[in-house]
Protein backbone atom coordinates (compact mmCIF):
# COMPACT_ATOMS: atom_id res chain seq x y z
CA UNK A 1 0.00 0.00 0.00
CA UNK A 2 1.17 3.56 -0.72
CA UNK A 3 2.54 5.07 2.47
CA UNK A 4 1.67 7.06 4.51
CA UNK A 5 -1.83 6.99 3.02
CA UNK A 6 -4.75 4.93 4.34
CA UNK A 7 -6.66 2.67 1.97
CA UNK A 8 -10.42 2.90 2.50
CA UNK A 9 -13.39 1.39 0.68
CA UNK A 10 -17.15 0.99 1.22
CA UNK A 11 -17.24 4.12 3.35
CA UNK A 12 -20.45 5.85 2.18
CA UNK A 13 -21.93 5.52 5.67
CA UNK A 14 -19.15 7.82 6.97
CA UNK A 15 -20.38 11.37 6.24
CA UNK A 16 -16.94 12.95 6.58
CA UNK A 17 -15.30 10.49 4.21
CA UNK A 18 -18.21 10.73 1.75
CA UNK A 19 -17.99 14.53 1.78
CA UNK A 20 -14.27 14.28 1.07
CA UNK A 21 -14.95 12.02 -1.91
CA UNK A 22 -17.51 14.52 -3.23
CA UNK A 23 -14.99 17.34 -2.90
CA UNK A 24 -12.34 15.21 -4.62
CA UNK A 25 -14.70 14.55 -7.55
CA UNK A 26 -15.42 18.27 -7.82
CA UNK A 27 -11.75 19.26 -7.66
CA UNK A 28 -10.47 16.63 -10.12
CA UNK A 29 -13.39 16.22 -12.54
CA UNK A 30 -15.59 19.27 -11.95
CA UNK A 31 -18.40 16.87 -11.11
CA UNK A 32 -20.84 17.75 -8.32
CA UNK A 33 -22.58 14.68 -6.93
CA UNK A 34 -24.82 16.74 -4.64
CA UNK A 35 -28.04 16.57 -6.69
CA UNK A 36 -27.74 12.79 -7.08
CA UNK A 37 -27.04 12.42 -3.37
CA UNK A 38 -29.79 14.75 -2.16
CA UNK A 39 -32.35 13.00 -4.38
CA UNK A 40 -31.54 9.71 -2.65
CA UNK A 41 -30.01 7.92 -5.65
CA UNK A 42 -26.44 7.54 -4.41
CA UNK A 43 -25.78 3.90 -5.13
CA UNK A 44 -24.06 1.48 -2.76
CA UNK A 45 -23.00 -0.56 -5.82
CA UNK A 46 -20.83 2.45 -6.75
CA UNK A 47 -17.76 1.49 -4.71
CA UNK A 48 -14.81 3.76 -4.05
CA UNK A 49 -11.28 2.53 -3.45
CA UNK A 50 -9.46 5.54 -2.05
CA UNK A 51 -6.24 6.61 -0.43
CA UNK A 52 -6.82 9.10 2.39
CA UNK A 53 -4.44 11.59 3.95
CA UNK A 54 -6.21 12.07 7.24
CA UNK A 55 -9.79 12.93 6.28
CA UNK A 56 -8.90 13.91 2.69
CA UNK A 57 -9.21 11.68 -0.39
CA UNK A 58 -5.98 12.12 -2.36
CA UNK A 59 -6.33 9.30 -4.92
CA UNK A 60 -9.30 7.26 -6.04
CA UNK A 61 -10.67 4.55 -8.30
CA UNK A 62 -14.36 3.63 -8.35
CA UNK A 63 -15.85 0.36 -9.51
CA UNK A 64 -19.56 0.22 -10.31
CA UNK A 65 -21.24 -3.20 -10.34
CA UNK A 66 -24.08 -3.04 -12.85
CA UNK A 67 -26.82 -5.61 -13.44
CA UNK A 68 -26.91 -6.37 -17.15
CA UNK A 69 -28.55 -8.36 -19.91
CA UNK A 70 -26.16 -9.87 -22.47
CA UNK A 71 -27.61 -11.92 -25.30
CA UNK A 72 -30.79 -12.47 -23.28
CA UNK A 73 -28.94 -13.66 -20.18
CA UNK A 74 -28.97 -11.88 -16.82
CA UNK A 75 -25.47 -11.11 -15.59
CA UNK A 76 -23.41 -8.34 -14.06
CA UNK A 77 -20.77 -6.03 -15.51
CA UNK A 78 -18.31 -3.75 -13.75
CA UNK A 79 -17.29 -0.26 -14.82
CA UNK A 80 -14.18 1.58 -13.67
CA UNK A 81 -14.62 5.33 -13.23
CA UNK A 82 -13.65 8.42 -11.20
CA UNK A 83 -9.96 7.54 -11.45
CA UNK A 84 -7.65 10.34 -10.34
CA UNK A 85 -4.99 11.63 -7.98
CA UNK A 86 -4.41 15.01 -6.37
CA UNK A 87 -2.10 16.99 -8.66
CA UNK A 88 0.91 17.13 -6.32
CA UNK A 89 0.86 13.34 -5.75
CA UNK A 90 0.64 12.08 -9.32
CA UNK A 91 3.07 9.67 -11.02
CA UNK A 92 3.62 7.68 -7.83
CA UNK A 93 1.64 4.61 -8.87
CA UNK A 94 -1.32 5.27 -6.58
CA UNK A 95 -4.01 4.94 -9.23
CA UNK A 96 -2.44 1.77 -10.55
CA UNK A 97 -2.51 0.26 -7.08
CA UNK A 98 -6.12 1.29 -6.50
CA UNK A 99 -7.30 0.03 -9.89
CA UNK A 100 -5.60 -3.33 -9.35
CA UNK A 101 -7.20 -3.57 -5.88
CA UNK A 102 -10.63 -2.78 -7.40
CA UNK A 103 -10.18 -5.39 -10.15
CA UNK A 104 -9.12 -8.01 -7.63
CA UNK A 105 -12.18 -7.19 -5.50
CA UNK A 106 -14.42 -7.60 -8.56
CA UNK A 107 -13.19 -11.08 -9.48
CA UNK A 108 -16.09 -13.51 -9.53
CA UNK A 109 -18.64 -10.68 -9.27
CA UNK A 110 -18.93 -9.80 -12.98
CA UNK A 111 -18.68 -11.14 -16.53
CA UNK A 112 -16.81 -8.16 -17.93
CA UNK A 113 -15.08 -4.93 -16.94
CA UNK A 114 -15.14 -1.78 -19.06
CA UNK A 115 -14.32 1.90 -18.79
CA UNK A 116 -14.21 5.07 -20.84
CA UNK A 117 -10.88 6.87 -20.97
CA UNK A 118 -9.62 10.23 -22.10
CA UNK A 119 -6.62 10.67 -24.38
CA UNK A 120 -4.16 11.40 -21.58
CA UNK A 121 -5.08 8.24 -19.65
CA UNK A 122 -4.80 5.77 -22.57
CA UNK A 123 -1.15 4.79 -21.86
CA UNK A 124 -2.01 4.26 -18.18
CA UNK A 125 -4.84 1.82 -18.93
CA UNK A 126 -2.78 -0.03 -21.53
CA UNK A 127 0.05 -0.48 -19.03
CA UNK A 128 -2.26 -2.15 -16.49
CA UNK A 129 -3.74 -4.58 -18.99
CA UNK A 130 -6.80 -2.88 -20.51
CA UNK A 131 -7.36 -3.12 -24.27
CA UNK A 132 -9.13 -0.62 -26.53
CA UNK A 133 -12.61 -1.71 -27.58
CA UNK A 134 -14.40 -0.55 -30.70
CA UNK A 135 -17.74 1.06 -29.95
CA UNK A 136 -20.63 1.59 -32.34
CA UNK A 137 -23.85 3.48 -32.90
CA UNK A 138 -26.79 2.09 -34.81
CA UNK A 139 -28.13 4.46 -37.48
CA UNK A 140 -31.09 4.50 -39.86
CA UNK A 141 -32.33 6.90 -42.51
CA UNK A 142 -35.24 8.96 -41.23
CA UNK A 143 -38.38 8.27 -43.25
CA UNK A 144 -41.22 10.80 -43.37
CA UNK A 145 -44.10 10.09 -41.00
CA UNK A 146 -47.17 11.99 -39.91
CA UNK A 147 -46.40 13.67 -36.61
CA UNK A 148 -48.51 13.01 -33.55
CA UNK A 149 -49.03 15.13 -30.47
CA UNK A 150 -48.57 13.66 -27.02
CA UNK A 151 -44.89 14.01 -26.13
CA UNK A 152 -44.55 15.96 -22.86
CA UNK A 153 -41.23 17.46 -21.79
CA UNK A 154 -40.33 16.44 -18.23
CA UNK A 155 -38.37 18.50 -15.71
CA UNK A 156 -36.16 16.42 -13.38
CA UNK A 157 -36.91 18.86 -10.57
CA UNK A 158 -40.71 18.93 -10.70
CA UNK A 159 -41.16 15.50 -12.33
CA UNK A 160 -38.48 13.59 -10.44
CA UNK A 161 -40.86 11.00 -8.92
CA UNK A 162 -42.39 10.26 -12.32
CA UNK A 163 -38.99 9.85 -13.98
CA UNK A 164 -37.85 7.59 -11.17
CA UNK A 165 -40.98 5.44 -11.45
CA UNK A 166 -40.20 4.84 -15.12
CA UNK A 167 -36.54 4.09 -14.29
CA UNK A 168 -37.46 1.71 -11.45
CA UNK A 169 -39.87 -0.27 -13.58
CA UNK A 170 -38.06 -0.15 -16.91
CA UNK A 171 -37.64 -3.22 -19.07
CA UNK A 172 -34.27 -3.83 -20.76
CA UNK A 173 -33.69 -1.61 -23.76
CA UNK A 174 -32.05 -4.51 -25.61
CA UNK A 175 -31.57 -8.26 -25.35
CA UNK A 176 -28.05 -7.89 -26.78
CA UNK A 177 -26.66 -5.49 -24.16
CA UNK A 178 -28.59 -3.63 -21.47
CA UNK A 179 -27.66 -2.07 -18.16
CA UNK A 180 -30.39 -2.19 -15.53
CA UNK A 181 -29.40 0.21 -12.74
CA UNK A 182 -32.18 2.76 -12.20
CA UNK A 183 -29.97 4.88 -9.92
CA UNK A 184 -27.43 5.34 -12.70
CA UNK A 185 -30.31 6.20 -15.04
CA UNK A 186 -31.37 8.85 -12.54
CA UNK A 187 -27.83 10.22 -12.45
CA UNK A 188 -28.08 10.89 -16.18
CA UNK A 189 -31.59 12.30 -15.82
CA UNK A 190 -30.34 14.79 -13.22
CA UNK A 191 -27.23 15.81 -15.13
CA UNK A 192 -26.51 15.07 -18.79
CA UNK A 193 -30.07 14.41 -20.00
CA UNK A 194 -31.95 16.83 -17.77
CA UNK A 195 -33.22 18.98 -20.69
CA UNK A 196 -33.82 16.10 -23.11
CA UNK A 197 -36.53 13.96 -21.46
CA UNK A 198 -39.94 13.57 -23.12
CA UNK A 199 -42.73 11.44 -21.70
CA UNK A 200 -45.06 9.65 -24.07
CA UNK A 201 -47.92 8.54 -21.82
CA UNK A 202 -49.66 6.63 -24.59
CA UNK A 203 -46.59 4.37 -24.90
CA UNK A 204 -45.89 4.22 -21.13
CA UNK A 205 -42.30 5.43 -21.49
CA UNK A 206 -40.05 8.44 -21.74
CA UNK A 207 -37.47 9.14 -24.44
CA UNK A 208 -34.22 11.07 -24.02
CA UNK A 209 -33.35 12.68 -27.34
CA UNK A 210 -32.10 15.78 -29.14
CA UNK A 211 -31.42 17.03 -32.67
CA UNK A 212 -28.14 18.11 -34.21
CA UNK A 213 -27.46 18.88 -37.89
CA UNK A 214 -30.48 17.01 -39.33
CA UNK A 215 -29.79 14.02 -37.09
CA UNK A 216 -32.12 12.85 -34.34
CA UNK A 217 -30.12 11.35 -31.48
CA UNK A 218 -31.95 8.87 -29.24
CA UNK A 219 -30.05 8.35 -25.99
CA UNK A 220 -32.49 6.07 -24.17
CA UNK A 221 -36.04 4.77 -24.04
CA UNK A 222 -37.12 4.14 -20.46
CA UNK A 223 -40.41 2.51 -19.66
CA UNK A 224 -42.50 -0.47 -18.73
CA UNK A 225 -42.41 -1.54 -22.34
CA UNK A 226 -40.23 -0.80 -25.35
CA UNK A 227 -42.39 0.47 -28.20
CA UNK A 228 -41.58 -0.32 -31.79
CA UNK A 229 -39.98 2.46 -33.82
CA UNK A 230 -43.17 2.63 -35.89
CA UNK A 231 -45.13 3.42 -32.73
CA UNK A 232 -42.58 5.83 -31.27
CA UNK A 233 -41.34 7.83 -34.25
CA UNK A 234 -44.48 9.94 -34.91
CA UNK A 235 -44.30 11.44 -31.41
CA UNK A 236 -40.74 12.76 -31.89
CA UNK A 237 -40.53 13.20 -35.68
CA UNK A 238 -39.40 16.34 -37.48
CA UNK A 239 -39.50 16.96 -41.20
CA UNK A 240 -35.87 18.11 -41.15
CA UNK A 241 -34.51 14.81 -39.83
CA UNK A 242 -32.31 12.94 -42.30
CA UNK A 243 -30.87 10.27 -40.00
CA UNK A 244 -31.60 8.78 -36.61
CA UNK A 245 -28.81 7.50 -34.36
CA UNK A 246 -29.40 5.22 -31.41
CA UNK A 247 -27.08 5.05 -28.42
CA UNK A 248 -28.09 1.46 -27.64
CA UNK A 249 -28.76 -1.76 -29.54
CA UNK A 250 -32.05 -1.48 -31.44
CA UNK A 251 -33.05 -5.15 -31.58
CA UNK A 252 -36.36 -4.45 -29.81
CA UNK A 253 -37.49 -1.62 -32.10
CA UNK A 254 -38.46 -3.67 -35.16
CA UNK A 255 -36.11 -1.80 -37.49
CA UNK A 256 -34.69 -2.77 -40.86
CA UNK A 257 -31.72 -1.40 -42.81
CA UNK A 258 -29.81 -0.58 -39.62
CA UNK A 259 -26.21 0.50 -40.10
CA UNK A 260 -23.52 0.26 -37.46
CA UNK A 261 -21.04 3.12 -37.50
CA UNK A 262 -17.98 3.53 -35.26
CA UNK A 263 -18.43 5.95 -32.38
CA UNK A 264 -15.31 8.03 -31.86
CA UNK A 265 -14.17 9.96 -28.82
CA UNK A 266 -15.36 7.86 -25.87
CA UNK A 267 -12.26 5.62 -25.90
CA UNK A 268 -13.78 2.49 -24.35
CA UNK A 269 -11.41 -0.08 -22.84
CA UNK A 270 -12.07 -3.59 -21.57
CA UNK A 271 -10.27 -5.85 -19.11
CA UNK A 272 -9.25 -9.17 -20.67
CA UNK A 273 -12.17 -9.98 -22.99
CA UNK A 274 -15.61 -8.44 -23.18
CA UNK A 275 -18.66 -10.66 -23.80
CA UNK A 276 -20.04 -8.52 -26.68
CA UNK A 277 -17.87 -8.23 -29.80
CA UNK A 278 -19.39 -5.08 -31.32
CA UNK A 279 -21.06 -3.34 -28.39
CA UNK A 280 -23.31 -0.33 -28.51
CA UNK A 281 -22.79 0.69 -24.90
CA UNK A 282 -26.10 2.20 -23.73
CA UNK A 283 -25.62 5.90 -23.15
CA UNK A 284 -27.04 5.68 -19.65
CA UNK A 285 -24.62 2.88 -18.76
CA UNK A 286 -21.76 5.35 -18.50
CA UNK A 287 -20.77 6.07 -14.90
Amino acid sequence: MSQPYELRTQYWNDPVAKASFKQFAMDIFGLDFSDWDKAGFWDEAFTAFSYFDGDEVVANTCLYLLPAIINGRKTQLAQISTVGTRADLRRQGMNRELTEIALDWAKGKQDGVFLFSDEDAVPFYERIGFSPQEEFLEVIDAKPVTSREGAIKLDPQSDLAKIHDYAQNRVPISNKLSIGNEKLTMFHALYFLRDLIYEIPELDCFVACKRSEERLKIFDIVGKQIPSWKELHPFIADAGDREVEFHFHTDKLGLSAVRQIPLKGNLPFVWNTFPVKTPVFPYTSRA
